[in-house]
């Protein structure tokens, strides 16, 4: 019997998974992708920072961004560059430690090893001397990813997944999803704003920063929320080689972009509300970020803030790591809430989704730690590195 999927949200998530689904469809089987901004322009997968690392605290974590590397390595440009049709750059990130992170920083280091990532350690004295545009005598620790990490074009990586999926045969359509229709313990259609309905056999949450507001019209609630995150481009006029992909003891990221840096904090609870306007908060780059950066490496203090933009991450409130698989009725499933990680994560999201919906089960990865059945067990696995 053929299916018709639905899935809410043609963003980064929502078109890896009709990506993969297409592929692995039944003669017959429809997918259909409801997108409220075609243009992409407000999506976070255009708004992204678009880095990929394999330092997580969570295996799982380091296991998606390993198949993500893979996946986009494998993707070629017209001239046959590995990488080159998503704007794959190699460059390790690196992990500044104090002396109470250091510990912390060794062990999630051991166990990223154990799943097979290539890491460099550091004393203070090495890393002045591989860096040595950078102060470290308040340091204890480095570590940097020596293979696999590094940055890509998020744009590009969506339109890959979409034109992939579009050549499989899946629907891409305009509109926003305001209610699902429900009949017994199933969902039925989906009614856009318009008023338009769509029938189908089954229903995908990929919505991203406004997901739980699609989970609430058939009553399920979910922790996800649209927390505003606002990245510098900046200018340094003093050349520093050998620039990694930097996250430093205060949390601070910043990683090289052609001739310029892009950089960005996380902000303080207090301030870090839902729903936001996305205009670029220069407060943290005057308050936080310039004044670290300073302290850090010196040649920063000439930094100069060329432009800015502002992206939602879909942050689970609960413990920062995706929402994976179904919840509600029967035939309704997420695949949301990933906290700033979804975009390097998406390859193996939308091939396990693909599994789930085509086999019932997962076949390549093992992605039922992310079941939203979690929220009311109290099985959390809380994701440290959340930058």
């Amino acid at each position: 019997m053929s299916q018709h999927t639905i899935i809410i949200g043609g963003g980064g998530i929502g078109s890896a998974i009709a990506c993969f689904l297409s592929a692995a469809s039944a003669p017959g089987d429809r997918v259909t992708v409801v997108e409220r901004d075609p243009t992409y322009q407000m999506a976070s997968s255009s708004l992204s920072a678009s880095s990929i690392r394999q330092q997580f605290s969570t295996p799982l974590n380091v296991q998606l961004s390993q198949f993500g590397w893979e996946f986009m390595r494998s993707c070629t440009d017209e001239a046959g560059v590995a990488g080159g049709a998503v704007g794959l750059n190699e460059r390790g990130y690196l992990f500044l430690g104090r002396e109470d992170q250091t510990e912390s920083l060794r062990q999630r280091a051991e166990g990223n090893r154990a799943l097979g990532v290539s890491i460099h350690e550091f004393t203070p004295e090495e890393l002045g001397a591989r860096f040595p545009w950078m102060r470290c005598d308040d340091l204890a620790y480095g570590a940097v990813g020596a293979a696999g990490e590094g940055w890509f074009d998020g744009y590009m990586l969506q339109q890959l997944y979409r034109s992939r999926a579009r050549a499989r045969n899946a629907q891409y359509m305009r509109g926003e999803v305001v209610q699902l229709e429900t009949r017994g313990p199933r969902i039925v259609a989906a009614i856009l704003a318009d008023g338009s309905r769509i029938e189908g056999d089954r229903f995908v949450n990929a919505g991203g920063p406004w997901s739980a507001n699609v989970a609430r019209t058939v009553g399920v609630e979910i922790p996800v929320r649209a927390r505003r995150r606002t990245i510098f481009v900046v200018s340094c006029p003093t050349p520093l080689a050998d620039f990694p992909i930097l996250i430093d003891s205060s949390g601070i990221f910043v990683r090289p972009e052609q001739h310029h840096f892009l950089c960005a904090v996380v902000p303080d609870e207090k301030s870090d509300h839902d729903d936001l306007p996305l205009d670029p908060d220069f407060t943290l780059f005057e308050d936080a970020i310039w004044p670290t950066l300073a302290e850090r490496i010196p040649a920063f203090e000439a930094l100069r803030v060329e432009r800015a933009w502002a992206g939602y991450y879909e942050f689970n409130t609960v413990d920062h790591n995706g929402l994976v698989g179904q919840i509600g009725p029967d035939n309704f499933f997420v695949a949301a809430g990933f906290s700033g990680h979804g975009l390097m994560h998406s390859a193996g999201i939308g091939r396990g989704v693909a599994e789930l919906l085509t086999l019932g089960n997962y076949q390549s990865l093992d992605l039922s730690p992310l079941s939203p059945r979690r929220l009311e067990t109290g099985q959390l696995i809380v994701e440290d590195a959340v930058y």
